[in-house]
């Protein structure tokens, strides 16, 4: 059975283990676990800092906020429990995404079934919003939607969308199974199903009119889809995690046809575990599982992307140290100095570690992170 098998994915992954810019001012974080680095640049563009929320193992109702502070060349953990110490259960169980957005820090938390609102300049909580099973979050003027593993016809996930003034759920629409990440671009939203949960992956990404919360139609792709881009040029880029069997992981790339529409994929023929765009450039990790649950992982910058093609293809780190790094988890790039930010999960089950690249690929800067650091959002003054 595939629910199984993923089961035994994740066991398997842990055993070998154990063997958005939007203007805010500089986030006033006290309190928590300080960590001073040895970063030297400061503050870049206005990018003052960032925040990484850390997933938590599943059910242990231990998700945690940490934030960098580039002024101060310091890394803060857990900062929610300190500026909200009147929530009793703090932010919950298993994080899953994060984004700020005019001013807002938004957090996915999945096993606690809500997207807490907090504001980005202090770490402040200002409400939530409940949804269940949510997964990822995209914005489009004031309101926003959140992919959900239920909700939809059927055994179908849904697509929710909440009004960012009044934080009240005003539509939704069902899509196909267990979605996950979700873009919105000019008057559609795609959204990549997996059917990850269900007795047959699903290979689909849903096309919905979101100003009516309907949807249009889907595009066929590859099973077990997870994480969802388009960039700058008009390329949709989607990542598969295969079935762990003998459809192998993979990178897809899709192009428009003259009428603006997304035509057939293309493999990239390459295992993206988890993927970034900045620029004119493609960052990922991807994680290969063998037989015996092994692992082997890769690092990458494809580019420029503007013809779909890739005159670059090499390792984003070029100074030997991503031997250093036991099980990659998150990756983002600093939009003003190109700094590659990737997180190390390592064992699963105790604090990470987070550790920034020069845009050369030279390792700057590390720290220690919370459990699982998942997710990366930036934070512009």
């Amino acid at each position: 059975m595939k629910l199984f098998k993923i089961s035994i994915h994740a066991l398997a992954a842990a055993a070998v283990m154990c063997m958005v810019s939007a203007c805010a001012d500089d986030p006033e974080t006290p309190g928590g676990e300080d960590e001073k680095t040895d970063d030297t640049e400061g503050v870049v563009d206005g990018i003052v800092g960032f925040y990484v929320l850390n997933e938590g193992n599943m059910g242990a109702n231990k998700c945690t906020l940490d934030y960098y502070d580039y002024a101060t060349a310091t890394y803060r953990r857990n900062i929610y429990a300190e500026n909200n110490p009147d929530q009793v259960l703090e932010l919950g169980d298993t994080g899953n995404d994060i984004a700020v957005y005019n001013g807002r820090l938004y957090l996915v938390v999945n096993g606690s079934h809500k997207v807490e609102v907090l504001d980005a300049a202090t770490a402040k909580r200002i409400g939530q919003v409940d949804i269940s099973s949510p997964r990822y979050i995209a914005f489009e003027g004031n309101n926003a939607y959140v992919s959900s593993f239920v909700g939809g016809d059927g055994e179908n996930g849904s697509v929710v969308r909440f009004d960012l003034s009044t934080l009240k759920v005003t539509g939704k629409v069902s899509v196909g199974l267990q979605p996950e990440e979700l873009v919105i671009d000019g008057d559609r939203l795609y959204v990549a199903n997996s059917g990850q949960l269900s007795p047959e992956y699903d290979k689909t990404i849903s096309v919905v009119d979101f100003k009516n919360m309907t949807k249009t139609g889907s595009i066929d792709v590859e099973v077990n889809m997870h994480h969802l881009r388009i960039d700058s040029y008009g390329h949709m880029w989607v990542t598969s995690r295969g079935n762990y069997g003998d459809i192998p992981a993979n990178l897809y790339r899709l192009d428009r046809d003259k009428d603006g529409l997304f035509g057939s994929p293309v493999a990239v023929d390459r295992v993206v575990t988890s993927l970034t765009i900045a620029g004119n450039y493609i960052y990922y990790y991807g994680t290969e599982y063998a037989a015996d649950w092994s692992t082997t992982t890769s690092y990458g910058k494809l580019g420029p992307i503007a013809d779909g093609g890739f005159a670059f293809d090499g390792n984003f780190i070029t100074d030997g140290t991503e031997a250093d790094i036991t099980a990659p988890y998150a990756l983002a790039v600093h939009p003003g100095n190109n700094d590659i930010l990737i997180t190390d999960a390592k064992n699963y089950v105790s604090s990470g570690e987070i550790y920034c690249y020069s845009a050369e690929g030279k390792l700057k800067w590390h720290a220690t992170t919370g459990d699982i650091p998942g997710h990366i959002a930036f934070v512009k003054k």
